[in-house]
Protein backbone atom coordinates (compact mmCIF):
# COMPACT_ATOMS: atom_id res chain seq x y z
CA UNK A 1 0.00 0.00 0.00
CA UNK A 2 1.61 3.81 -0.77
CA UNK A 3 0.22 6.82 0.22
CA UNK A 4 1.62 10.37 1.33
CA UNK A 5 0.73 13.24 3.40
CA UNK A 6 -0.06 15.94 0.66
CA UNK A 7 2.94 18.50 1.21
CA UNK A 8 2.32 21.74 2.81
CA UNK A 9 -0.99 20.21 4.34
CA UNK A 10 -0.29 16.87 6.84
CA UNK A 11 3.44 17.02 6.43
CA UNK A 12 6.33 18.51 8.11
CA UNK A 13 5.06 20.27 11.78
CA UNK A 14 6.40 21.75 15.06
CA UNK A 15 6.81 19.23 18.04
CA UNK A 16 3.69 19.53 19.26
CA UNK A 17 1.76 18.87 16.44
CA UNK A 18 3.40 16.35 16.07
CA UNK A 19 2.96 14.59 19.27
CA UNK A 20 -0.96 15.42 19.04
CA UNK A 21 -0.89 13.78 16.07
CA UNK A 22 0.92 10.67 17.66
CA UNK A 23 -1.19 10.62 20.62
CA UNK A 24 -4.20 10.48 18.31
CA UNK A 25 -3.38 8.10 16.75
CA UNK A 26 -2.26 6.02 20.02
CA UNK A 27 -5.79 6.62 20.99
CA UNK A 28 -7.20 4.80 17.96
CA UNK A 29 -5.53 1.79 18.22
CA UNK A 30 -6.26 1.37 21.91
CA UNK A 31 -8.10 -2.49 22.11
CA UNK A 32 -11.60 -1.51 22.81
CA UNK A 33 -12.02 1.76 21.10
CA UNK A 34 -14.66 2.62 19.09
CA UNK A 35 -15.36 5.86 17.38
CA UNK A 36 -18.01 7.03 19.67
CA UNK A 37 -15.59 6.32 22.62
CA UNK A 38 -13.33 8.26 21.20
CA UNK A 39 -15.35 11.38 20.54
CA UNK A 40 -16.09 10.98 24.31
CA UNK A 41 -12.50 11.03 25.31
CA UNK A 42 -11.29 13.59 23.05
CA UNK A 43 -14.39 16.12 23.70
CA UNK A 44 -13.56 18.98 24.86
CA UNK A 45 -9.65 18.22 25.15
CA UNK A 46 -6.77 17.76 22.74
CA UNK A 47 -5.29 14.16 22.02
CA UNK A 48 -1.77 14.61 24.58
CA UNK A 49 -4.37 15.86 27.27
CA UNK A 50 -6.75 12.59 27.07
CA UNK A 51 -4.27 10.47 26.31
CA UNK A 52 -2.06 11.25 29.51
CA UNK A 53 -5.34 11.52 31.62
CA UNK A 54 -6.23 7.87 30.55
CA UNK A 55 -2.68 6.85 31.60
CA UNK A 56 -3.35 8.17 34.93
CA UNK A 57 -6.65 6.86 35.12
CA UNK A 58 -7.85 10.36 35.98
CA UNK A 59 -9.80 10.30 32.31
CA UNK A 60 -14.11 11.33 33.33
CA UNK A 61 -14.81 9.58 30.36
CA UNK A 62 -13.07 6.30 31.53
CA UNK A 63 -13.88 6.02 35.12
CA UNK A 64 -13.65 1.97 34.95
CA UNK A 65 -10.22 2.58 33.55
CA UNK A 66 -10.48 -0.18 30.78
CA UNK A 67 -7.41 1.92 28.84
CA UNK A 68 -5.25 3.01 31.92
CA UNK A 69 -2.91 -0.05 31.95
CA UNK A 70 -2.67 -0.29 27.88
CA UNK A 71 -1.96 3.39 27.85
CA UNK A 72 0.56 3.80 30.44
CA UNK A 73 2.66 0.90 29.08
CA UNK A 74 2.33 2.29 25.16
CA UNK A 75 4.71 5.21 23.73
CA UNK A 76 2.35 7.32 21.13
CA UNK A 77 5.66 8.08 18.93
CA UNK A 78 6.31 4.18 18.51
CA UNK A 79 2.41 4.05 16.99
CA UNK A 80 2.88 7.23 15.29
CA UNK A 81 6.16 5.56 13.78
CA UNK A 82 4.22 2.88 12.16
CA UNK A 83 1.25 5.33 11.00
CA UNK A 84 4.39 7.11 8.54
CA UNK A 85 5.94 3.72 8.02
CA UNK A 86 2.17 3.01 6.27
CA UNK A 87 2.46 6.74 4.50
CA UNK A 88 -0.96 7.04 6.59
CA UNK A 89 -0.82 10.83 7.60
CA UNK A 90 -3.27 11.44 10.87
CA UNK A 91 -6.05 14.26 10.38
CA UNK A 92 -7.84 16.60 13.30
CA UNK A 93 -10.97 18.16 13.07
CA UNK A 94 -9.76 22.04 12.68
CA UNK A 95 -6.32 21.30 11.51
CA UNK A 96 -4.83 21.81 7.89
CA UNK A 97 -5.83 18.36 5.88
CA UNK A 98 -8.90 17.33 7.53
CA UNK A 99 -12.12 17.58 5.24
CA UNK A 100 -14.01 20.85 5.72
CA UNK A 101 -17.20 19.17 4.84
CA UNK A 102 -16.84 17.09 7.87
CA UNK A 103 -16.29 20.23 10.18
CA UNK A 104 -19.33 20.59 12.59
CA UNK A 105 -20.93 17.69 11.14
CA UNK A 106 -22.79 15.92 14.40
CA UNK A 107 -21.07 12.33 13.18
CA UNK A 108 -17.57 14.03 12.27
CA UNK A 109 -14.69 11.43 12.92
CA UNK A 110 -12.74 12.71 15.80
CA UNK A 111 -9.73 11.19 14.21
CA UNK A 112 -8.98 9.86 10.66
CA UNK A 113 -6.58 8.39 9.11
CA UNK A 114 -5.30 9.11 5.06
CA UNK A 115 -3.61 7.62 2.42
CA UNK A 116 -3.18 10.04 -0.41
CA UNK A 117 -4.10 14.14 -0.64
CA UNK A 118 -6.67 14.51 1.39
CA UNK A 119 -6.61 18.48 0.35
CA UNK A 120 -8.10 17.50 -2.94
CA UNK A 121 -11.54 17.64 -1.05
CA UNK A 122 -11.39 21.52 -0.28
CA UNK A 123 -13.55 23.57 -2.45
CA UNK A 124 -14.11 21.25 -4.86
CA UNK A 125 -17.78 19.68 -6.01
CA UNK A 126 -18.10 15.75 -4.41
CA UNK A 127 -20.89 13.09 -5.33
CA UNK A 128 -21.32 9.99 -3.49
CA UNK A 129 -21.75 7.33 -5.96
CA UNK A 130 -23.22 4.19 -4.06
CA UNK A 131 -24.62 0.82 -4.60
CA UNK A 132 -24.75 -2.70 -4.35
CA UNK A 133 -21.96 -5.06 -4.15
CA UNK A 134 -23.41 -7.44 -6.38
CA UNK A 135 -24.13 -5.30 -9.25
CA UNK A 136 -25.30 -6.42 -12.36
CA UNK A 137 -23.58 -5.28 -15.60
CA UNK A 138 -26.24 -2.48 -16.25
CA UNK A 139 -25.30 -1.18 -13.13
CA UNK A 140 -21.33 -1.72 -12.90
CA UNK A 141 -21.60 0.14 -16.17
CA UNK A 142 -23.96 3.15 -15.10
CA UNK A 143 -21.85 3.40 -12.07
CA UNK A 144 -18.42 3.54 -14.24
CA UNK A 145 -20.24 5.96 -16.75
CA UNK A 146 -21.41 8.38 -14.05
CA UNK A 147 -17.50 8.29 -12.16
CA UNK A 148 -16.22 9.13 -15.55
CA UNK A 149 -18.36 12.19 -16.57
CA UNK A 150 -18.56 13.40 -12.90
CA UNK A 151 -15.27 13.27 -12.44
CA UNK A 152 -14.67 14.64 -16.02
CA UNK A 153 -16.71 17.73 -15.13
CA UNK A 154 -14.17 18.35 -12.17
CA UNK A 155 -16.54 16.43 -9.48
CA UNK A 156 -14.65 14.54 -6.53
CA UNK A 157 -16.22 10.59 -6.78
CA UNK A 158 -16.70 9.81 -2.99
CA UNK A 159 -17.43 6.08 -2.69
CA UNK A 160 -16.50 3.08 -0.54
CA UNK A 161 -14.35 1.09 -2.72
CA UNK A 162 -16.56 -2.26 -2.09
CA UNK A 163 -16.77 -4.79 -5.43
CA UNK A 164 -19.88 -4.21 -7.15
CA UNK A 165 -21.22 -0.31 -8.13
CA UNK A 166 -18.33 1.65 -5.78
CA UNK A 167 -15.70 0.13 -7.35
CA UNK A 168 -17.49 0.44 -10.86
CA UNK A 169 -17.77 4.33 -9.90
CA UNK A 170 -13.82 4.70 -8.60
CA UNK A 171 -12.92 2.82 -11.82
CA UNK A 172 -14.54 5.54 -14.39
CA UNK A 173 -13.42 8.16 -12.40
CA UNK A 174 -9.59 7.03 -12.51
CA UNK A 175 -10.17 6.82 -16.07
CA UNK A 176 -11.56 9.96 -16.60
CA UNK A 177 -7.68 11.44 -15.00
CA UNK A 178 -9.74 14.53 -13.83
CA UNK A 179 -10.74 15.95 -10.80
CA UNK A 180 -9.63 13.23 -8.18
CA UNK A 181 -11.55 10.00 -6.47
CA UNK A 182 -11.67 9.65 -2.75
CA UNK A 183 -12.72 6.42 -0.47
CA UNK A 184 -13.82 6.09 2.96
CA UNK A 185 -12.54 2.50 3.97
CA UNK A 186 -14.41 0.42 6.23
CA UNK A 187 -11.13 -0.81 7.37
CA UNK A 188 -7.96 0.07 8.28
CA UNK A 189 -5.69 1.76 5.80
CA UNK A 190 -2.85 -1.07 5.60
CA UNK A 191 -5.87 -3.59 5.56
CA UNK A 192 -7.12 -3.26 1.74
CA UNK A 193 -10.93 -4.89 1.58
CA UNK A 194 -11.62 -6.70 -0.65
CA UNK A 195 -8.41 -8.41 -1.25
CA UNK A 196 -9.18 -8.15 -4.88
CA UNK A 197 -9.57 -4.25 -4.97
CA UNK A 198 -6.03 -3.97 -3.64
CA UNK A 199 -4.63 -2.50 -6.95
CA UNK A 200 -7.77 0.03 -6.72
CA UNK A 201 -6.88 1.35 -3.45
CA UNK A 202 -3.25 2.45 -4.21
CA UNK A 203 -4.58 3.91 -7.53
CA UNK A 204 -7.26 6.03 -5.47
CA UNK A 205 -4.72 6.63 -3.26
CA UNK A 206 -2.17 8.09 -5.66
CA UNK A 207 -4.49 10.07 -7.94
CA UNK A 208 -6.86 11.24 -4.41
CA UNK A 209 -7.09 9.77 -1.50
CA UNK A 210 -8.35 6.80 0.68
CA UNK A 211 -9.93 8.14 4.56
CA UNK A 212 -10.74 5.44 7.47
CA UNK A 213 -11.17 5.99 10.98
CA UNK A 214 -10.33 3.18 12.01
CA UNK A 215 -7.31 1.51 13.73
CA UNK A 216 -4.40 0.96 11.01
CA UNK A 217 -5.05 -2.99 10.51
CA UNK A 218 -8.44 -3.28 11.16
CA UNK A 219 -9.79 -6.09 9.40
CA UNK A 220 -13.29 -6.17 8.05
CA UNK A 221 -16.05 -6.49 10.67
CA UNK A 222 -19.98 -5.89 10.58
CA UNK A 223 -20.11 -2.65 11.91
CA UNK A 224 -17.88 -1.12 10.64
CA UNK A 225 -19.25 -0.36 6.97
CA UNK A 226 -22.75 0.82 8.09
CA UNK A 227 -20.87 3.66 10.39
CA UNK A 228 -18.27 4.83 7.36
CA UNK A 229 -21.20 5.38 5.11
CA UNK A 230 -22.25 8.51 7.33
CA UNK A 231 -19.08 9.40 6.17
CA UNK A 232 -19.54 9.20 2.69
CA UNK A 233 -22.97 10.86 3.09
CA UNK A 234 -21.19 14.00 5.30
CA UNK A 235 -18.46 14.71 2.29
CA UNK A 236 -20.76 15.13 -0.64
CA UNK A 237 -22.84 17.65 -2.21
CA UNK A 238 -25.35 15.23 -3.18
CA UNK A 239 -25.88 11.26 -3.35
CA UNK A 240 -26.37 9.10 -6.23
CA UNK A 241 -27.73 5.32 -5.61
CA UNK A 242 -27.36 3.14 -8.93
CA UNK A 243 -28.30 -0.01 -7.92
CA UNK A 244 -29.64 -1.24 -4.40
CA UNK A 245 -32.01 -3.98 -2.88
CA UNK A 246 -34.87 -3.20 -0.93
CA UNK A 247 -32.67 -3.37 2.44
CA UNK A 248 -29.01 -3.12 0.91
CA UNK A 249 -26.29 -1.32 2.81
CA UNK A 250 -26.76 1.92 0.84
CA UNK A 251 -29.34 2.68 2.48
CA UNK A 252 -28.21 4.06 5.37
CA UNK A 253 -25.90 6.19 3.27
CA UNK A 254 -29.09 7.48 2.28
CA UNK A 255 -30.66 8.07 5.58
CA UNK A 256 -27.05 9.44 6.70
CA UNK A 257 -27.57 12.03 4.04
CA UNK A 258 -31.23 12.95 4.43
CA UNK A 259 -30.54 13.41 8.52
CA UNK A 260 -27.60 16.06 7.10
CA UNK A 261 -30.27 17.43 4.49
CA UNK A 262 -27.71 16.07 1.35
CA UNK A 263 -29.91 15.45 -1.36
CA UNK A 264 -30.60 11.65 -2.73
CA UNK A 265 -31.11 10.52 -5.88
CA UNK A 266 -31.48 7.39 -7.78
CA UNK A 267 -30.68 5.91 -10.76
CA UNK A 268 -34.25 3.96 -12.77
CA UNK A 269 -33.72 -0.07 -12.75
CA UNK A 270 -35.87 -2.62 -14.29
CA UNK A 271 -38.65 -3.69 -12.26
CA UNK A 272 -37.49 -7.61 -12.89
CA UNK A 273 -34.36 -6.85 -11.19
CA UNK A 274 -34.15 -7.21 -7.78
CA UNK A 275 -30.82 -5.14 -7.48
CA UNK A 276 -32.80 -1.98 -8.27
CA UNK A 277 -35.80 -2.73 -5.95
CA UNK A 278 -34.10 0.46 -3.52
CA UNK A 279 -33.16 2.56 -5.72
CA UNK A 280 -36.45 2.29 -7.35
CA UNK A 281 -38.37 2.85 -3.92
CA UNK A 282 -36.16 5.49 -3.61
CA UNK A 283 -37.70 7.14 -6.96
CA UNK A 284 -41.44 6.50 -5.54
CA UNK A 285 -40.25 8.33 -2.57
CA UNK A 286 -39.81 11.53 -4.04
CA UNK A 287 -35.71 11.21 -5.15
CA UNK A 288 -34.94 12.76 -8.66
CA UNK A 289 -33.86 10.74 -11.05
CA UNK A 290 -30.40 9.69 -12.50
CA UNK A 291 -30.10 9.34 -15.96
CA UNK A 292 -26.22 10.63 -17.02
CA UNK A 293 -24.06 12.83 -14.81
CA UNK A 294 -26.06 16.06 -16.02
CA UNK A 295 -28.80 15.36 -13.77
CA UNK A 296 -26.27 14.90 -10.86
CA UNK A 297 -24.15 18.17 -11.83
CA UNK A 298 -27.66 20.08 -11.90
CA UNK A 299 -28.52 18.99 -8.34
CA UNK A 300 -25.25 19.47 -7.21
CA UNK A 301 -24.99 23.18 -8.14
CA UNK A 302 -28.77 23.68 -6.57
CA UNK A 303 -27.13 22.21 -3.30
CA UNK A 304 -24.38 23.87 -3.59
CA UNK A 305 -26.04 27.20 -4.60
CA UNK A 306 -28.05 26.33 -1.24
CA UNK A 307 -24.70 26.36 1.16
CA UNK A 308 -23.17 29.61 -0.94
CA UNK A 309 -20.59 27.23 -2.95
CA UNK A 310 -19.63 27.89 -6.11
CA UNK A 311 -21.02 25.72 -9.01
CA UNK A 312 -20.07 23.41 -11.23
CA UNK A 313 -20.77 25.22 -14.02
CA UNK A 314 -24.25 23.93 -15.79
CA UNK A 315 -24.43 26.69 -17.86
CA UNK A 316 -22.03 24.92 -20.01
CA UNK A 317 -23.30 21.53 -19.76
CA UNK A 318 -25.72 21.04 -22.67
CA UNK A 319 -28.54 23.42 -20.62
CA UNK A 320 -30.93 22.85 -23.62
CA UNK A 321 -30.57 19.27 -23.75
CA UNK A 322 -33.48 17.71 -23.02
CA UNK A 323 -35.29 21.40 -22.99
CA UNK A 324 -34.70 20.68 -26.96
CA UNK A 325 -37.95 18.47 -26.95
CA UNK A 326 -39.38 20.14 -23.85
CA UNK A 327 -39.74 23.84 -25.21
CA UNK A 328 -37.62 24.14 -28.12
CA UNK A 329 -34.44 26.46 -28.32
CA UNK A 330 -35.47 29.08 -30.77
CA UNK A 331 -34.41 32.65 -29.00
CA UNK A 332 -37.19 35.05 -28.25
CA UNK A 333 -36.84 38.77 -27.90
CA UNK A 334 -35.67 39.46 -24.24
CA UNK A 335 -35.70 43.09 -22.82
CA UNK A 336 -32.89 44.13 -20.84
CA UNK A 337 -31.56 43.32 -17.34
CA UNK A 338 -34.02 40.43 -15.50
CA UNK A 339 -36.15 39.67 -19.05
CA UNK A 340 -35.91 35.75 -19.59
CA UNK A 341 -34.04 35.23 -22.86
CA UNK A 342 -35.34 32.24 -24.26
CA UNK A 343 -38.36 29.79 -24.07
CA UNK A 344 -36.65 27.43 -21.20
CA UNK A 345 -36.01 30.66 -19.06
CA UNK A 346 -39.44 32.32 -19.53
CA UNK A 347 -41.24 28.06 -18.85
CA UNK A 348 -39.30 28.33 -15.24
CA UNK A 349 -39.77 32.10 -14.43
CA UNK A 350 -43.79 31.47 -15.26
CA UNK A 351 -43.90 28.54 -13.04
CA UNK A 352 -41.91 30.08 -10.59
CA UNK A 353 -44.23 32.03 -7.83
CA UNK A 354 -43.34 35.02 -4.96
CA UNK A 355 -42.95 32.87 -2.79
CA UNK A 356 -40.84 29.84 -2.34
CA UNK A 357 -41.21 27.57 -5.01
CA UNK A 358 -40.10 24.00 -5.04
CA UNK A 359 -38.11 22.55 -7.81
CA UNK A 360 -40.41 19.64 -8.05
CA UNK A 361 -42.91 22.38 -8.28
CA UNK A 362 -41.14 23.68 -11.23
CA UNK A 363 -40.49 20.37 -12.93
CA UNK A 364 -44.03 19.45 -12.83
CA UNK A 365 -45.51 22.68 -14.24
CA UNK A 366 -42.64 22.72 -16.87
CA UNK A 367 -42.35 19.14 -18.53
CA UNK A 368 -38.28 20.80 -17.98
CA UNK A 369 -35.82 17.67 -16.64
CA UNK A 370 -33.39 18.71 -13.89
CA UNK A 371 -30.92 19.74 -15.29
CA UNK A 372 -32.59 21.69 -18.29
CA UNK A 373 -34.70 23.92 -15.53
CA UNK A 374 -31.66 24.18 -13.20
CA UNK A 375 -29.38 25.75 -16.13
CA UNK A 376 -32.33 28.10 -17.41
CA UNK A 377 -32.60 28.82 -13.50
CA UNK A 378 -29.05 29.60 -13.07
CA UNK A 379 -28.99 32.09 -15.68
CA UNK A 380 -32.39 33.89 -14.42
CA UNK A 381 -30.64 34.40 -10.67
CA UNK A 382 -26.94 35.25 -12.59
CA UNK A 383 -29.34 38.18 -13.92
CA UNK A 384 -31.48 38.62 -10.54
CA UNK A 385 -34.84 37.51 -12.05
CA UNK A 386 -35.09 34.71 -9.34
CA UNK A 387 -33.94 34.10 -6.05
CA UNK A 388 -32.27 30.67 -5.55
CA UNK A 389 -32.73 28.65 -1.71
CA UNK A 390 -32.51 24.98 -0.30
CA UNK A 391 -34.35 23.18 -3.29
CA UNK A 392 -36.46 25.99 -4.34
CA UNK A 393 -36.82 29.29 -6.53
CA UNK A 394 -38.89 32.32 -5.79
CA UNK A 395 -39.21 35.96 -7.21
CA UNK A 396 -37.53 38.61 -5.84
Amino acid sequence: MTGTAEPGRVGDRDGHARHEDACAAALVELAGMTPVRLARILDGMGPSVAWAALAAGTHPADRARRFRGEAAGTAPEAVAERYRAAGVAVLLPGRLGYPGALEGDPGAPAVLGALGHPGVLDGRPAVAVVGTRSATPYGARVAADLGHDLAAAGAVVVSGLARGIDGAAHRGALRAAAAPPVAVAGTGLTCPYPERHRALWEAVAEAGAVLSEAPLAAPPRPGGFPARNRIIAALADVVVVVECHARGGSLHTVEAAARRAIPVLAVPGSVHSRASDGANALLVDGCAPVRDAADVLAAVDLARAARGRPAVGAAEREPNRVGDRAAGRAAVPGGPGTAPSDRLERAVLDAVESTPTAVETVLARTGLSVSAAVAAADRLVGRGALVAGAGWWSRP
